[in-house]
């Protein structure tokens, strides 16, 4: 065997490659989804507006970045497949991006339950802020798991993870 074949994957290799990179893509974009809502309540916390004002910003804005990556999308697809979108399309960017807007729903909740009077919108956003710390802590804790046997080091990854999107949210919050 010359070192050309041994280094061509078999089909079967190839395919379940494309299959994983597949299966990623919705917890990238929950990730981000997340990583986007904590941004946003980073500013609402330095400012904070009314409760409703607060509600729609931090909606509105995953929203925002939901279309703008459905937007992205449908560029893309069209550029590859050099043809027009089709509803079938459409629909699978719909199922794509529904991670990112997913992340956005609890805080949402937490920032419209200040909006009707539960609890101060100082309050929401410090919850809204732990909730998505603990939703990135159990991503990380999950990758921790399937990377590491000992628990120290899977509650290691979790924290590693947390910071990395704090480090991230803290670029984003000093250049807005």
């Amino acid at each position: 065997m010359t070192a050309e074949q041994s280094n061509v994957a078999p089909p079967d290799a190839a395919h379940a490659t494309h299959a994983a990179q597949e299966d990623h893509k919705p917890i990238s974009r929950a990730i981000y989804g997340l990583i986007t809502v904590l941004a946003v309540l980073q500013v609402l916390d330095l400012h904070p507006p009314g409760a409703w004002q607060a509600t729609f910003v931090l909606f509105g804005t995953t929203l925002a970045v939901a279309l703008a990556d459905a937007y992205a999308e449908s560029i893309a697809v069209m550029l590859t497949t050099r043809r027009a979108i089709t509803r079938a399309d459409l629909q699978e960017i719909g199922r794509e991006i529904r991670p990112i807007m997913a992340g956005a729903q609890p805080p949402t909740v937490l920032l419209l339950l200040a909006a009707l009077g539960l609890w101060s919108v100082e309050t929401a956003i410090s919850l809204a802020e732990m909730m998505v710390f603990a939703l990135l802590f159990g991503f990380g804790l999950r990758v921790g798991s399937l990377l590491h046997g000992h628990w120290f080091r899977q509650l290691l990854n979790g924290v590693a993870l947390v910071a990395l999107a704090g480090l991230v949210v803290g670029i984003k919050v000093l250049f807005h």
